[in-house]
């Protein structure tokens, strides 16, 4: 598969400065994706009971299996506004498929930013007409960079891969550096592919997809309002159907998990503050799931990425934090390692120096830490950052 950024078939972009945070600005914040005919659609959305007016329309509008145009913003969630911020998103929304002449049900809304504030109508709404008389093919890194809120830079992927009927593409842009713990942060994603996927088919990859991507990160455990992964397959009337067989089936899966992995991984590069990416192995579990909840307590714990930040191989804080999982296993058979250097075998810490290899092995940009916790055959893996100072001024001023 071959990784590049341009203009995916049958999709058009555009992008403007409505000033929706701050009046006045020329940063771009408000985005619109158009495909050339109703495309199917796939979305994930967050599990937070406290969930945003734009997700609630999501999860309405995708039932349908078809989406023709996405209109994101940045700069506010519209997230905990109550009927006025459903009838603000539909609004918009219901403006857009008039002057796109298409039916406000393909219209699907995505927000990012601060919490609890009605959105700038009167900018938006004015903001709409350039938005459709703008539209082109080469404007994908304007909505890309339209959705971006404390991230320090555009997140995309495009992915070129073959069926048996032919080529096709994928692309597709996330943002996401701050409130980050999906489980499907005020992170959003769009993934497009030029090739026809049937609604279903669409739902089950993109399933599977974000298990291991979008929802094995965490930055700082902090689960967002608006969490929404979406995907849209075959905008344009001439897209290449995907094959029914279960090796073009696996082609296309493979792609989609691909991208989806980058892009989830490059959220975590460019997490609030972030000086250290940590892959966390966990081995050895009873399931999946269990693997998966104790890779994620080791990685939300402020303690373990405090250390991880100081380059301190504090494994106690590991192993702490595992014990606390609710996962059954026995501390005095587990293993632990550092990038590559053992620190407790069979529950006791090894009788060489490793003290010094271990932190230089945390000394890297990237480093694993990996838990053998030999209660079974399972295992899982999640991406984690360090916790720093920077993180914290950050968050601190976010509002202001």
């Amino acid at each position: 598969m071959e990784k590049r950024t341009e203009y995916i078939e049958g999709f058009k972009f555009s992008a403007v400065a409505a000033g929706i945070k701050k009046p006045g600005t020329d940063r771009l914040d408000f985005g619109l994706i158009y495909s050339d005919r109703p495309a199917a659609a796939a979305a994930v959305t967050t599990t937070n009971l406290v969930y945003a007016a734009p997700v609630a329309i999501t999860r309405e509008r995708i039932a349908g299996g078809l989406c023709q145009a996405v209109l994101i913003n940045s700069g506010n969630a519209n997230a905990y506004t109550g009927e006025q911020g459903l009838s603000h998103a539909k609004e918009l929304t219901g403006e857009l498929s008039a002057a796109l002449g298409i039916a406000p049900d393909l219209v699907i809304p995505m927000s990012t930013g601060v919490i609890g504030h009605q959105l700038p109508m009167d900018r938006m709404k004015s903001a709409l007409p350039a938005l459709v008389s703008e539209l082109g093919k080469s404007r994908f890194m304007d909505v890309a960079h339209a959705i971006m809120t404390t991230d320090t830079k555009a997140k995309t992927v495009a992915i070129d891969a073959e069926v048996s009927a032919g080529p096709f593409r994928i692309a597709g842009m996330c943002k996401g550096a701050g409130m980050i713990s999906p489980n499907m942060a005020t992170m959003l994603s769009v993934i497009l592919t030029s090739l026809r996927v049937e609604p279903r088919v669409l739902r089950e990859c993109l399933k599977e997809a974000v298990q291991d991507s979008f929802n094995a990160i965490t930055i700082d455990g902090d689960m967002s309002t608006n969490d929404t992964v979406l995907v849209m397959a075959g905008g344009s009337r001439d897209a290449v159907a995907l094959p029914e067989s279960l090796s073009d089936r696996m082609a296309f899966a493979s792609a989609l998990n691909q991208a989806c992995l980058d892009l989830a991984h490059q959220v975590v590069l460019d997490g609030e503050g972030t000086t250290k990416v940590v892959e966390v192995q966990v081995t050895g579990a009873p399931d999946e799931d269990s693997a998966r909840r104790v890779a994620r307590v080791i990685g939300d714990s402020p303690l373990v990425k405090t250390a991880f930040h100081g380059e301190d191989p504090n494994w106690g804080r590991i192993l702490c934090a595992a014990g606390r999982a609710g996962v059954p296993f026995d501390p005095d058979k587990v293993d632990l390692s550092i990038g590559v250097v053992p620190i407790v075998r069979n529950g006791a810490v090894v009788p060489e120096d490793w003290e010094s290899a271990a932190h230089g092995a945390m000394q890297a940009k990237e480093f694993t830490v990996r838990l053998d916790l030999k209660a079974g055959d399972a295992g899982a893996r999640i991406y984690t950052t360090d916790l720093s100072e920077e993180y914290v001024t950050i968050n601190a001023d976010y509002r202001s």
